[in-house]
């Protein structure tokens, strides 16, 4: 389990480092919003004014930096806690300020995991090659750690099928609910100049489509628990996930990036495989060889 959590590591810290650095200018927009706005929420709570905007760009700037570091295991004590906050900072931050976007909050929930967890750092880091590591406690292998990170992705779907039949009831089973949203989303984004989905209209035109489609989407979340109870289900499931974000993007135009690519439910696969099969590459073996496992006494199998 020590290399899943090291991998896990590297792809939840780079892709934070990424989004970050790309979504820069957004979060940023908030300096020109009215105060009045603010409605703080989470963490955030609290806040009855704005940030002052040295604050908000410190937390910008440090994030993505923090988190590459962390990716590359460099001073992971320090480097993955700071990242871990000032992703979570930020995020809320920008959702104090109008629409509650929660397409962050699973990579938040598993970076303040990762964070407590610096076994992740014992394998493919910068930390592990200077052997700079602080010892790792006797049986800890980062089980606890994937196991959590697991438990965070079910929930999160679990919750999101809960409030589908909280909010629309049964209707989602006959599939009256889920043309509606389609139909809605789409011609509001049409309205608005916005980018729409072309396969929105054909997709709500296959009445025959709706209620199996609806139904699959109920079983995939309110049937996410069932992910834990067996290696070979929590690979299925997860599978069948990242196919339920591609559906949702093709016919809603709507990008749940973290969940498409399989960051969000990758405590379920075997993602300590990658480096194995980049080998193969040219930029794999170059990966691999500067990067290879170091295996200290210190450290227990797994």
């Amino acid at each position: 389990m020590i290399r899943r959590l090291a991998m896990l590591r590297i792809l939840m810290f780079a892709y934070v480092a990424i989004w970050s650095t790309v979504r820069a200018p957004h979060l940023l927009d908030t300096a020109d919003l009215e105060p009045i706005r603010l409605d703080a929420v989470g963490p955030l709570w609290f806040l009855d004014s704005p940030l002052s905007d040295g604050v908000v760009v410190g937390l910008v700037l440090v994030t993505p930096l923090a988190a590459a570091l962390a990716a590359a295991g460099w001073r992971y004590r320090i480097s993955a806690p700071v990242a871990a906050v000032t992703f979570l900072l930020i995020t809320t931050y920008r959702n104090s300020w109008g629409q509650l976007f929660h397409t962050e909050n699973l990579a938040s929930l598993q970076l303040i995991v990762l964070a407590l967890a610096p076994v992740a750092a014992a394998h493919w880091s910068v930390d592990a090659r200077r052997g700079r590591g602080a010892p790792v406690a006797d049986g800890d292998n980062g089980d606890w750690a994937v196991k959590s990170m697991a438990v965070l992705a079910v929930g999160t779907y679990f919750l999101a099928g809960v409030a589908k039949l909280r909010i629309g009831g049964w209707g989602w089973v006959s599939g009256d609910t889920l043309v509606f949203q389609v139909t809605f989303d789409n011609v509001r984004k049409d309205l608005l100049g916005d980018p729409s989905s072309p396969l929105a209209a054909w997709f709500v035109g296959q009445g025959w489509l709706m209620a199996p489609s609806a139904v699959a989407s109920m079983v995939l979340e309110l049937g996410a628990p069932l992910a834990l109870l067996h290696r070979r289900a929590g690979q299925m499931w997860a599978v069948s996930a990242v196919g339920f974000h591609l559906g949702v993007l093709l016919v809603m135009y709507i990008l749940f990036p973290y969940h498409l690519l399989g960051i969000g439910v990758a405590p379920l696969l075997a993602v300590e495989r990658i480096p194995e099969r980049l080998a193969r590459t040219t930029v794999g073996q170059t990966w691999t060889r500067h990067f290879r496992p170091h295996s200290t006494a210190s450290l227990p199998p797994g």
